[in-house]
């Protein structure tokens, strides 16, 4: 068995914006939420890979929540620690249109 540990998991979300531009408002072609954070995003890899592995480290709030249930959902172990501040969420803007990517990552919960 393989352990990933996160410490600072994020509910990871992208959305596609064609033609972005700053100050404007947008609506999304496409939106996908995921769990993220690099331990995460390296068990679910190894899942695809077939390898046995569980996903560990930090988690808070409704945010952490919504991790645990998004890993349960794809069928990915999961042992996670709860904390009492909120797990952080990261947005990605893709503008197919030229091709760009915009991240806007939130700061992660204190540990205490």
């Amino acid at each position: 068995m393989i352990v990933t540990v996160t410490l600072n998991a994020a509910l990871d979300r992208t959305l596609t914006v064609p033609n972005f531009q700053r100050g404007q408002r947008h609506r999304a072609s496409q939106g996908l939420m995921l769990a993220g954070g690099k331990g995460i995003n390296i068990a679910r890899a190894l899942k695809l890979l077939g390898a046995p592995v569980v996903a560990t480290g930090l988690v808070g709030g409704r945010t952490g929540i919504r991790i645990v249930e998004e890993l349960t959902g794809e069928a990915i172990l999961n042992d996670f620690v709860r904390i009492n501040d909120e797990s952080r969420t990261s947005t990605a803007v893709v503008d197919p249109t030229p091709p760009t990517y915009t991240e806007i990552n939130e700061w992660g919960p204190a540990v205490r």
